[in-house]
């Protein structure tokens, strides 16, 4: 059974590879420090085991941003992101009213894409600047 307990920081471990596709543990607990009316974070757990980390913005009455969404390294590749992800929007939808969460993710990232597409996510637009190469995605409750 997944379940989400608020966080104040990320406590996984992930790839070498995809560490740079989030932003860094420090970053992640001073955002969540300084931003308590509208960030949330939680760790995700499996029964018993941490298998997860995502962070969440309000930046409307109802919408959210997904800004940080990662399963740790040990428990990649056995569905269980799918599976949270799924039960996040859930728990958004029920807990805290969202009607709408958006999210990004670097273009390029395929495995990304995939995850998002699956669950319903749309894309919106693309980004691509010098230092920004980002897809926007959305996904309506």
């Amino acid at each position: 059974m997944i379940d989400f307990v608020k966080s104040t920081e990320m406590k996984i471990s992930l790839a070498p590879d995809q560490e740079g596709m989030l932003s860094t543990k420090e970053t992640i607990k001073t955002i969540i420090r300084d931003n308590p009316d509208t960030v949330l974070a939680f760790d995700i757990f499996d029964e018993n085991d941490l298998i997860g980390f995502i962070l969440v913005n309000r930046f409307e009455e109802h919408k959210y941003f997904l800004w940080e969404y990662a399963i740790d390294i040990s428990h990649q590749n056995k569905h269980k992101g799918t599976a949270a992800l799924k039960n996040f929007i859930d728990l958004m939808r029920i807990r805290y009213d969202a009607k709408v969460i958006t999210t990004t993710y670097i273009y390029g990232n395929d495995h990304a894409k995939h995850i998002y597409e699956k669950m319903g996510f749309e894309e919106t637009d693309v980004v691509d600047e010098q230092d920004c190469h980002e897809v926007n995605m959305a996904y309506y409750i």
